[in-house]
């Protein structure tokens, strides 16, 4: 019975980490080396590092796990309990987007974009959390039902549930680019140019963990405890934190069911661009174009803020990851690593949840450098890949002296569309797709602009038909097949019946000794006994006029017709006009007497020629 009661009480020990009922604990303590990071970074969530102090939250696992450490801490208030909180129950509410909207006030914005613009917006159901709520992303495209040959785009926010600022700007930038389309120019070629895609909330467990009436409660990490910045697979593909948590595979799944190319992903707790890598000392190889794309949000937000406004951490408001602190498991290093993605972090509020009553101001701060940034994608070399007929091709695309594995970008396989964004430059791109000799590819990159770039692989082969009679047809070549035996021209067909030359003879009915020929040959001509008539498709290279000249007789010749054109007999024949006594076809005569009904010799017919010596046939 005792032992009964123990393993009920390791079960119930265990429930509230599947029930979702944990402690976060949020606090800050002083660092002596800067160095001890990344060995803290696999033990509790960091949230941010100002100095000396490291703020950071904590479950009850990783609680536990620090205390044994041997810091000095301060346990802080929950940033969500920083200001009084006001809700919205519905969009009305939110007319001056000035309170936070309730769970289901939000499902309902979503979806009635969608039904306000359905030739505009869409919405994706994209997973469903921890406790069942929906993970929903809008994409916002002129062609909203085509997959277009244009970048995708992936703006997302509040992965960290009390992290709020970038929800509501996700939601106004929604709502201004359906509402302005076709009105604002700028707006309209934004949307006109790309596929947009944009998440306000993609941990909404965290931000309503105190119910779906209120973000008063919310929490950094999601229903289970886990931080989802923390919870991406790492390159070597372990897990950082535990299990994949069904928000980040829910995320995962959809990026690998598209080619995003170009991304943000929004926080809050400090007022910076965030750019790779943050779990390696490394720089990437774009870490030129990251800095200058960055700057390009960081100053409209410095130009439109506050005082001192993205300008606390750094005066340019920009980092890279790693020089500030190091974390694995990240997003935004996932999208770029795995995905080959571009993607930043942008943490647009020092105030994880300010009052609600300052958002219009954090949307005035914002506006412009989140168009700004999103513009940034439309630049760069925007390549397509596709073989001779025009199918799109798999293809990886390499800088050459530039890239490493974590920085090639592909074509996205149901267009053949590649996106590289580099600084301004000359580039030699290695262009590689299976079944084909790569190829390079030279071009130049100018500062603000689209670079458009076709690169085609292999040729289309080149064909001849030749029309067929029934009985008996003098035909000949202007392809040479790469395959040139009779049995691989005619496949199965039954209707040709034999195919003989002035001295040479095949049938494909009577036994291989009796045949004399047994290919095509460039410059014969051939008589051609068919069986009902109808055609016979040559597929091959162009046989070259003056590769092959054709060696004559005094007398009659029986000759092909090279030229892929049709030509005047004379014209045809001008290196042989002096000796040319007549010409025929199967219907008709040329003669150097006057007297002549053929003034034309045309590709996949064969002519006897009469002449008066030994002569050398060069057609034109």
């Amino acid at each position: 019975m005792k032992k009964h009661i123990y393993i009920i009480i390791l079960i119930l020990l265990s429930l509230p980490l599947v029930a979702g009922e944990w402690n976060q604990y949020y606090f800050r303590f002083q660092l002596a080396d800067k160095s001890e990071l990344q060995e803290l970074t696999h033990h509790i969530s960091i949230d941010k590092v100002r100095g000396h102090w490291v703020y950071a939250y904590a479950n009850d696992w990783e609680w536990e796990d620090f205390s044994q450490m041997g810091y000095r801490y301060e346990i802080l208030p929950a940033p969500s309990s920083e200001f009084p909180v006001e809700m919205a129950a519905n969009k009305s509410q939110m007319r001056s987007w000035d309170a936070y909207p309730t769970y289901d006030a939000y499902i309902s914005i979503m979806n009635a974009f969608a039904a306000n613009y359905p030739h505009l917006c869409k919405i994706y159901n994209v997973g469903t959390t921890v406790a069942g709520r929906s993970i929903l992303i809008a994409k916002i495209s002129d062609n909203v039902n085509v997959h277009e040959d244009e970048p995708e785009v992936l703006f997302t926010s509040t992965m960290h549930g009390d992290e709020l600022t970038g929800k509501m700007l996700m939601l106004r930038l929604i709502d201004t680019l359906l509402s302005q389309y076709g009105s604002d120019p700028r707006i309209t070629n934004i949307v006109n140019s790309m596929q947009l895609y944009i998440g306000p909330n993609t941990n909404p467990d965290g931000t309503y963990y105190g119910g779906n009436h209120t973000v008063a409660s919310a929490r950094r990490a999601n229903q289970n405890g886990y931080d989802l910045n923390r919870n991406y697979p790492k390159p070597n593909g372990s897990t950082n934190t535990g299990p994949i948590q069904p928000e980040t595979q829910a995320m995962m799944d959809f990026a690998n069911a598209h080619h995003f190319v170009f991304g943000a992903n929004f926080h809050g707790g400090e007022e910076v661009v965030n750019y790779p890598w943050d779990y390696i000392s490394s720089y990437h190889p774009d870490d030129d174009w990251f800095i200058s794309s960055s700057l390009i949000y960081a100053s409209k937000a410095q130009a439109n803020g506050s005082s001192n406004y993205f300008a606390t951490l750094t005066s340019n408001g920009i980092v890279r990851g790693c020089d500030w602190y190091m974390i694995s498991g990240g997003r935004q290093d996932w999208m770029n690593y795995t995905r080959n993605g571009r993607e930043v972090t942008i943490e647009c509020s020092r105030t994880k949840m300010p009052a609600a009553s300052t958002m219009p101001n954090y949307w005035n701060y914002n506006y412009d450098a989140m168009l700004s940034y999103l513009e940034e994608a439309l630049y760069g070399i925007h390549g397509v890949v596709k073989d001779a007929w025009g199918n799109p091709l798999d293809a990886v695309i390499t800088v050459q002296n530039h890239d490493n594995n974590d920085s090639i970008v592909d074509t996205d396989p149901l267009n053949g569309c590649f996106y590289r964004y580099l600084s301004p430059g000359t580039y030699s791109l290695l262009v590689e797709t299976a079944g084909y000799a790569p190829q390079i590819v030279p071009v130049t990159v100018y500062a603000n602009q689209k670079t458009p770039l076709s690169i085609t692989f292999g040729e289309i082969p080149h064909s001849q038909t030749i029309s067929l009679n029934n009985g008996w047809n003098l035909i000949s070549l202007n392809v040479m097949p790469a395959n040139p035996a009779f049995a691989d021209a005619f496949g199965a067909r039954n209707s040709v019946q034999q195919i003989k030359t002035q001295t040479h003879s095949y049938m494909g009915t009577v036994d291989a000794v009796f045949n004399t020929i047994t290919a095509f040959e460039p410059g014969k001509g051939y008589w051609l006994n068919s069986l009902g008539g109808g055609s016979l498709e040559i597929v091959g290279e162009p046989i070259s006029c003056a590769a092959n000249p054709i060696s004559l007789k005094a007398g009659w010749n029986l000759v092909a017709y090279l030229p892929q054109e049709q030509l005047g007999v004379l014209t045809a024949l001008s290196s042989i006009s002096s000796r040319l006594l007549e010409v025929r076809s199967m219907d008709g005569f040329w003669s150097a007497g006057g007297s002549q009904n053929l003034s034309s010799l045309q590709p996949g017919k064969a002519y006897w020629v009469n002449v008066q010596q030994d002569c050398t046939l060069i057609y034109p």
